[in-house]
Formats: C-alpha cells, sequence, structure tokens
C-alpha cells in the first residue's frame, strides 16, 4: 500500500507540478548510450532518453535469442537521484507490458516509455520495476558530455541475418559474466559509438547474441584518439580499419601473425577433422566419459564428470595416440607464436606490447621458461614506459601472484563483508587451518567442488578448521541465491566485479574459482586440493581416522 501511496503523491506534486517544475525548471536533454550504473536487468538496455519539458521518453532495446521473450512489468516508474521523486509511467509504445514479448530473427525488440518531465535538479535517475525484487538499472546518468581524454569513434557493420542484433564492448580481458559491459544498438546492420578514455588500453567488442550461445570471434582494439571502423561478417574473424598510429601497430602485430601461424593452425584443423570422421579423438576412457556427460540428467552430475575429463586431460589418457601427437603440435605452435609476439614487444614499447605482456602475464598456465621470458622484457623495457598506465598496477598485482606456491606464506588482502565495510583476509582465518574457496555462482564445476567441501567442514569445524568463501559475481545476490540452494554452512562474501582483484592477486584472472589451504601460521599448504586430499591433510594435523 505504502508503495502506491508513493506513486500518488508523487502524481501530486507532479500535476500541482505544471508550477512546480516551471519554478525549478523541467530537465531538457537529449543522451544517447547513457552511462549507467548497478543493474540487475541485462536483456533491456535504455539506448537513448529525450528530456522536454512536457514528457520524459526512454527509447528502450529488448534483447533475447530468437523465439525466446522477455517480460517487463506492467508497473513502472523513475525514481530522481537528487530529488527522491517518483516518475511514474504514462504510457508504453511498440510492445505490451506484462506479457511475454518474444524476440524475432534478430533478436532485438525496440520500444518507448514515456514518464513525465524530470525535475531539473534530477540529473540522473533510476529505472525501476515495482517491489522489492524488481527489475532496476540505477543511476542513468543525463551528462551528455563524457570524461575521458581520449575519444575513439567506433563505426562498423554487421553483415550476420539473424540474432545481430546488439553489440558487447568492454575492456579486453574482462569477464562479462562479472564486470558490466557497454551494449550498442545494431540497426539496419549498422552500428555507431563514442567510447571517452583516460588511457590507451585494450578493449574488445563482439556480438552479444554469439557470445550468449557459447562461441563468438572478438574485435580488438586500442582506445586512442582513433575512428576505427569493424565489420563482423555472416562467419568468421572481424576486419578492423583505423587511422589511429597505435592500433596500426597492433594491427601489424596482427597481420603478421595471421601469414606465419595461420596456415600452422589451419593443417592442425585438417588433421582435427579427419580422426574426427575416422572416429579416432579420444581414448576408450574419454568416450566412456563423453557418453555419460550426454546422458548426465543433473548438473551436479555433469559438474563430476568434467573433473573426471579434466584429470584424464592432465594425466595424458583422454585422447587418443594420434590426437595426442596433434595436441603436442599445436602446443608447440602457440608456444611459437608467444615467442614471436614477445620478440616484437622487445622491440620497441608501445601500447599494443604493453597489453600484450599485461594479458599473458595473467595466464598461468604458461611453462616456467615463458614466464620468465615475459617478465624480463616487461622488466627491462615496459617497466618505465607510459608512467601511470593503468596495466602497471595490474602487473604489480600479478607478481605478488608469483609468490603463491605451497610452502610459502599466503598473501593477507581485503575483502568486502556482509555490511559492505573492508575486512582483512587474516582476521578469518588467523589461527586455525583454514580453505579458501574462491568460487562464483555462474561457475557449475566450482560449485560442485564447494559442495563436496561440506562433510568435511562439518568433520573438522570444532576442531580448528575454517573454510571462507569467496564468490566473483556482478551482484551479491547472485552469490546469495545459489549459497541458499547449495547450502554452504560457512560464511560466504561477494568479490562484486573484482571490486579487490582477488581472483588476479591468486594469479587466477581468467577463471571461475580456485581453492586455498592455509596451515594455522599463514603457510600455503595446497592450491587445488580435492576434499579427499583436503580430509587426508586434516586428519595428519588435526588427528582422525585415516582413509576414506
Amino acid at each position: 500500500m505504502r508503495h502506491y501511496l508513493n506513486y500518488l503523491l508523487s502524481a501530486i506534486v507532479l500535476l500541482c507540478g505544471g508550477g512546480l517544475l516551471r519554478a525549478q525548471e523541467a530537465q531538457v536533454c537529449d543522451v544517447k548510450n547513457p552511462i549507467v550504473g548497478d543493474r540487475n536487468m541485462e536483456t533491456v538496455e535504455i539506448s537513448r532518453v529525450e528530456c522536454t519539458p512536457e514528457t520524459t521518453t526512454l527509447y528502450m532495446e529488448a534483447y533475447n535469442r530468437k523465439g525466446f521473450w522477455i517480460q517487463l512489468d506492467s508497473v513502472l516508474h523513475l525514481r530522481g537521484a537528487v530529488t527522491g521523486l517518483d516518475y511514474p509511467l504514462r504510457r508504453c509504445e511498440g510492445v505490451a507490458l506484462g506479457q511475454h514479448v518474444y524476440m524475432p530473427d534478430s533478436g532485438n525488440v525496440s520500444f518507448r516509455l514515456v514518464f513525465p518531465p524530470l525535475d531539473g535538479r534530477d540529473t540522473s535517475f533510476d529505472f525501476m520495476e515495482r517491489g522489492k525484487g524488481g527489475g532496476f538499472i540505477k543511476g542513468v546518468n543525463l551528462k551528455e558530455e563524457r570524461e575521458g581524454k581520449l575519444h575513439c569513434r567506433l563505426t562498423g557493420m554487421v553483415e550476420k541475418p539473424t540474432e545481430a542484433s546488439r553489440l558487447v564492448l568492454h575492456r579486453y580481458g574482462l569477464d562479462a559474466r562479472v564486470k558490466p559491459f557497454i551494449s550498442i544498438p545494431v540497426h539496419n546492420g549498422k552500428f555507431e559509438y563514442d567510447l571517452y578514455t583516460d588511457h590507451a588500453e585494450a578493449w574488445e567488442v563482439y556480438l552479444w547474441h554469439d557470445w550468449l550461445n557459447g562461441g563468438y570471434y572478438p574485435a580488438k582494439f586500442l582506445g586512442e584518439n582513433a575512428t576505427l571502423h569493424i565489420t563482423f561478417p555472416d562467419k568468421g574473424r572481424p576486419k578492423v580499419e583505423t587511422d589511429g598510429t597505435e592500433n596500426r601497430i597492433m594491427l601489424y602485430v596482427e597481420h603478421q601473425v595471421d601469414s606465419i601461424f595461420s596456415p600452422k593452425y589451419a593443417l592442425y584443423n585438417a588433421r582435427v577433422d579427419t580422426l574426427y570422421s575416422e572416429d579416432d579423438c579420444y581414448t576408450p576412457a574419454g568416450k566412456d566419459l563423453y557418453e555419460r556427460l550426454r546422458a548426465a540428467e543433473t548438473q551436479e552430475e555433469a559438474n563430476k564428470i568434467y573433473k573426471q575429463l579434466d584429470s584424464l586431460e592432465k594425466s595424458r589418457r583422454l585422447y587418443s595416440p594420434r590426437m595426442m601427437a596433434l595436441e603436442d603440435y599445436l602446443a608447440v605452435c602457440r608456444a611459437e607464436e608467444k615467442s614471436w609476439r614477445l620478440r616484437e614487444a622487445a622491440r620497441k614499447p608501445s601500447v599494443s606490447g604493453l597489453s600484450f605482456l599485461r594479458s599473458e602475464l595473467d595466464n598461468f598456465e604458461h611453462p616456467d621458461s615463458l614466464k620468465q621470458a615475459l617478465w624480463a622484457v616487461y622488466d627491462s623495457v615496459y617497466a618505465g614506459y607510459l608512467p601511470g598506465h593503468p596495466y602497471h598496477a595490474v602487473v604489480n598485482t600479478l607478481r605478488q601472484s608469483r609468490t603463491l606456491a605451497e610452502g610459502k606464506p599466503y598473501p593477507d588482502y581485503e575483502i568486502t563483508g556482509r555490511d559492505g565495510l573492508p575486512l582483512r583476509m587474516s582476521s578469518l582465518i588467523r589461527g586455525k587451518i583454514a580453505f579458501v574457496d574462491l568460487w562464483a555462482s555462474w561457475c557449475g564445476p566450482c560449485r560442485a567442488n564447494s559442495k563436496s567441501m561440506i562433510p568435511v567442514y562439518e568433520e573438522f569445524k570444532d576442531k580448528g578448521f575454517t573454510v571462507v568463501g569467496i564468490a566473483r559475481e556482478k551482484c551479491r545476490s547472485d552469490m546469495d541465491q545459489a549459497v541458499l540452494k547449495d547450502g554452504y554452512p560457512w560464511a560466504c562474501y561477494a568479490e562484486v566485479e573484482d571490486a579487490n582483484n582477488i581472483w588476479s592477486l591468486h594469479g587466477i584472472g581468467n577463471s571461475g574459482g580456485g581453492t586455498f589451504l592455509v596451515d594455522s601460521d599463514g603457510t600455503l599448504l595446497a592450491v587445488g586440493a580435492s576434499a579427499d586430499e583436503v580430509r587426508e591433510i586434516l586428519r595428519k594435523k588435526l588427528g582422525g581416522k585415516s582413509g576414506h
């Protein structure tokens, strides 16, 4: 009832309202692709806000797979960030609210929402559905001038006939499942966007529907004062054309890599196709696991099989001898490519080279020889290049993760408490053997591993053992729902949008999660230990029966 009284009072204010808004002046602006803050709606975007003395019009884009649907609540409102006023919806044009809206072949439906005029003091607002659990897009900013010293103008074409109505744009290497991304609408196969940024960093843009379906080709570029034209073909990699100096350096490197290594990768792909046609890719054990995976009825069952597949692959028992030879060939090709790129980066410092090093130093799977070579080039060529560039701070964090090894001290770092205030990890694990569980609601194998630790926790929780869970999320509510469903009995904390860089600190920036067993004196006991392995370590340390 209180919710609707607020609407009624807001309506009275706005109607008595002509006089109030004339006194305060209504907001007048026309902002394309407004910057937004926190949100829990990813299939609905505000592509334009038009404010006049008479109305506030939101130009909306709805996205989903073709044939799938979205649904907006029939009661929508805006809330002024400064005044706190509610602006109730006047009308919707283009879709029916409160009903399923099915997507056409394009995967996109455009519509408009018309609200009362905004008070001139409200330079930003929240877009909200009714109720506590409703959808929202908060902090919709009406500032027309964008911040950032560098202006990168993006234009382009999308040649795909279906499901090609939205592009995802974010800094290179970030995970769109965790970090918010910029949504660029595609209309009639064309798009444009003005990117403003303070530093020449690497960015990537790709088709949202391809990402949603599990496979996509990103276009990588550097944010500098330049114009770029990007073409996304129906099939294959996008084409980038630019007048920017740093982007031309990067494109030169990519073209050289393509000419040298593409024939080698094409040979690998052709031979793999041959093995698939002859049903000679996997060992009998591997084939059996894939058959069981196809027949799995629950995600938990599938996650267990994925772990078995991973174990087979690490022990070189997943692939047939012929396929294993091809995998070894591929590993050699990739190592040669990395070495070639590293030599090119070492010739002369560039933003392209710095971006390459920042990305590769974050890959914990590289062999030690390559890691040492990467660090040597960074320290000798790039450490003093472009002081103040944000990549140097990232690299320094990665340097700390190099000390993360069994038998060495586990690092202390800041996490965000349940009340939003900072906590030190050391305060949570001091004096106990602790299992630090880095996971994510969207990482099935992580959650399967976490659930397998519940019996271990119950067995040793009163003997000096604890578990601390940290979930890598876009919003904390995703973690809360997963904890409720999985039933974790220990404290879990959310790492929202990589706020504390915890994953990079652990050298797993490209992963969903990882686990770290820490002794009571702060020494790292084990990395990636299974529940059974943790149980055996605890029985030796804390007492109890051996075996399982």
